[in-house]
């Protein structure tokens, strides 16, 4: 029996976050299990670009699969870094199931799929947004996908603890950014602090959310920081994807 973690992100092409996030997140489930721990991303546009660009290889989850299948490997667990069971998480389940009458595989969750997710997100961050004159807005990417509903799932979340002071909005989905500012202007509170629901600090963040989002909130009056902080770099949030590993097995 010969054994392998294969862990599955969406990707980025900024190498800066790539090793503070999806890198730090690896290394934590290498750790923690003693079995060889592969990658492979979902996007085949920023493997195309990091090839380009960087001669960077990155395999897809096909690509990942047939490698380790052709080494020897009986039993792979793949571990999915994705947010949500959304578009990327199914692309990668259907390339899995290409693969489940050949090795033993199994699958965990994304970071938020069922209840206690929620439960534990909202644990984390309420012992780190604790500012309560400060307004503070999570910006996560959005979907045409119905699993977007998780969106404002976790906004709810957030209010039911009293944590009145936590929105939710996304740049390609729904709450979008016309819907927080209209949800905040009930307040009288003016510090905002923007935050990346993502797992890396890349392209959303650092325009979307640090450069368009920032500038529209000024010019409603808002003294605005951004705090480009990707989720994979959370310590909490790592043990939340160990976690899942472990209810899987």
């Amino acid at each position: 029996m010969k054994k392998a973690i294969l862990v599955i992100s969406f990707g980025t092409s900024h190498l800066d976050t790539l090793e503070k996030t999806i890198t730090a997140v690896e290394n934590r489930i290498a750790s923690e299990f003693n079995c060889d721990v592969f990658r492979a991303f979902t996007s085949t546009m920023i493997i195309n670009k990091l090839k380009k660009r960087d001669n960077i290889a990155i395999d897809t989850v096909r690509e990942a699969l047939d490698k380790l299948l052709l080494s020897g490997y009986t039993d792979v667990f793949c571990v999915p870094t994705h947010i949500m069971n959304g578009e990327e998480y199914d692309k990668a389940c259907d390339m899995i199931n290409e693969f489940t009458d050949k090795m033993n595989i199994k699958i965990s969750r994304p970071l938020i799929s069922i209840t206690q997710d929620y439960f534990d997100i909202v644990e984390i961050f309420k012992k780190r947004l604790t500012d309560k004159s400060r307004i503070y807005v999570f910006m996560g990417h959005g979907t045409l996908h119905h699993a977007n509903s998780l969106y404002a799932a976790l906004d709810y979340h957030f209010k039911a603890i009293g944590m009145n002071n936590v929105y939710v909005g996304t740049v390609e989905g729904y709450p979008d950014i016309d819907i927080v500012l209209k949800q905040i202007s009930n307040t009288d509170k003016k510090n905002i602090t923007l935050l990346p629901l993502m797992l890396v600090c890349g392209d959303h963040a650092k325009n979307d959310m640090a450069v368009e989002w920032k500038s529209l909130f000024e010019e409603k009056g808002y003294l605005v920081k951004c705090d480009l902080t990707g989720l994979g770099e959370i310590e909490e949030i790592q043990n939340m994807y160990i976690s899942h590993i472990k209810d899987a097995i």
